[in-house]
């Protein structure tokens, strides 16, 4: 999993862009009248221009609204469960201590708040590295029950990634009777994920966290939101990245159940 995490490094913002720059910067040592040395300069122009863009709310917000687009229909059917899914977790690393990432408490705070309290909730993520201890449904079920008095009926725990959570809780819920159901994520992440639930063969209703314009603070607007910013290069490489991965998705058939 960690060469899979350095190769959608590569393909993301800021990486390509300072790579071109770092290229031109070599070229410039080139002999002037080389055509190397004359790419120099434009190439360097070309790169800040596009991490300046990939670093505006602008070019983040047009993406967001990219990943919105993509989303799968929503079929006419009644859920029967909740399907949570993870999104990492913090490790203390020098105690090993683990706890839910805020992009997984937030989801498990949205599923105990807006799901009908009547439906059984399935949590699924498992360990991706191998560092860690507790597979996340764990953490997650945890959290449900404690924090939020919410009982969990499925712990999936052995998936690592949004392909492996469908199959692997498809099976559990295909066990249990269940074809459709509300499915808790990020809405960046939906479609990508309600896209694998159906190739799964199960119907999914979404129930996303948040909304493209929940992201855009007030404050982006008007000039600034032609001005770079971290804030908006973490959205537009997130965003970037579910658009490939959906696609990348699209390409490959679904993995088998895994087993841990």
């Amino acid at each position: 999993m960690e060469l899979q995490a350095a190769l959608a490094t590569l393909i993301m913002p800021p990486f390509a862009p300072l790579v071109g720059l770092l290229l031109a910067f070599v070229f410039w040592f080139f002999p002037a009248s080389t055509p190397v040395a004359k790419l120099s300069l434009p190439l360097a122009i070309l790169c800040f221009i596009t991490l300046w863009i990939c670093a505006t709310p602008a070019f983040s917000g047009w993406l967001g609204q990219r990943l919105v687009h993509s989303l799968p229909d929503t079929p006419d059917m009644e859920p029967t469960a909740v399907v949570v899914l993870g999104g990492g977790r913090y490790r203390d690393a020098d105690t090993g201590a683990e706890r839910l990432s805020a992009a997984s408490l937030e989801r498990v705070a949205w599923a105990a708040g807006e799901a009908p309290e009547k439906l059984p909730i399935l949590v699924s993520g498992g360990r991706v590295f191998s560092e860690e201890k507790a597979p996340e449904a764990d953490l997650m079920a945890d959290a449900l029950e404690n924090l939020f008095r919410r009982p969990v009926t499925w712990r999936e725990n052995c998936s690592r990634t949004t392909a492996e959570n469908a199959t692997n809780s498809a099976a559990l819920l295909h066990d249990s009777g269940v074809e459709g159901v509300l499915l808790v994520t990020h809405w960046w992440h939906m479609p990508r994920a309600a896209e694998s639930f159906a190739r799964a063969g199960i119907q999914v209703r979404p129930l996303p966290v948040g909304s493209a314009g929940e992201l855009v603070p007030r404050a982006e607007s008007g000039l600034l939101r032609w001005l770079p910013s971290a804030a908006a290069l973490l959205r537009s490489q997130m965003y970037w990245r579910e658009l490939v991965a959906d696609q990348w998705y699209r390409w490959r058939p679904l993995p088998s159940r895994r087993v841990c």
